[in-house]
């Protein structure tokens, strides 16, 4: 999978995020520092129907530094056009106190057609800088920031610690978003590539009448099991295929 997505990036480009906790955090039982390379395969749910799928690849190296890498192929009620696909990927440092980003890539392939945005982290100078084409942008970058990929690694780290909860700021290329990670207890999750002893994370935002929820096995495996988002009768699921994990690069 992770060659796929290579594959597809290298006609675009390498997509990186990366992300970063406002304070220390609680070290996980899946000991992500040391390498590791993770991919799985996600189908996407909406209403009870497939509708796509998402692959994903993690890698976090020995030094610190790890990506991630997403491509999503919908299909059905999702496909917005013949070949459309959307390609994220994020880079950036992480530690048993923080996880930092450095970039964000958004893409989206519409046949032969390639839109890029990516957003750049700027820690030391405290700046969030957006970059659409001739379109640029900078924010002040606040602590405690992450993009769409890099809060995965914030609300598994919080799904390891078993208990409490923290407020983080997810960044996009639309906006940002006031988001707060709360543990809900553990629970038996089936998804087609197994059944599994999971920590619940919700995940709540300003909008109302919205549910978002994150399960992941904290003994194991990385990137969730299953992540949910309902609102008025609707539900979206991203729910575990298949998965593979390996030792990743030592250097």
């Amino acid at each position: 999978m992770l060659r796929l997505i290579r594959r597809i990036s290298g006609v675009t480009l390498m997509l990186t995020l990366v992300a970063c906790t406002p304070a220390p955090e609680v070290a996980a039982p899946f000991e992500m520092e040391k390498p590791v390379q993770v991919e799985a395969v996600y189908g996407l749910m909406f209403n009870e129907a497939l509708v796509g799928n998402a692959f994903f690849s993690m890698q976090i190296m020995a030094d610190g530094s790890y990506v991630i890498e997403a491509l999503t192929i919908p299909a059905g009620k999702m496909q917005q056009a013949e070949g459309h696909e959307v390609l994220e990927s994020s880079r950036g440092n992480y530690d048993s106190t923080q996880i930092r980003p450095t970039e964000f890539t958004h893409s989206v392939i519409d046949g032969e057609h390639i839109e890029v945005i990516n957003l750049l982290f700027d820690w030391e100078s405290h700046a969030l800088r957006l970059v659409n084409g001739d379109e640029k942008q900078t924010v002040r970058l606040q602590p405690g920031t992450h993009d769409r990929l890099s809060y995965l690694l914030a609300a598994r780290r919080l799904a390891a610690a078993g208990t409490g909860a923290v407020q983080v700021q997810i960044a996009s290329p639309q906006a940002s978003e006031q988001t707060r990670l709360e543990v809900r207890g553990m629970e038996t999750v089936e998804v087609p590539a197994g059944s599994y002893r999971a920590v619940g994370i919700a995940r709540a935002t300003p909008e109302k009448g919205e549910t978002r929820m994150l399960w992941f096995d904290v003994q194991s495996f990385p990137l969730p099991l299953r992540v949910s988002h309902s609102w008025d009768g609707k539900t979206v699921q991203m729910v575990l295929e298949t998965l593979s994990q390996t030792p990743g690069d030592p250097h």
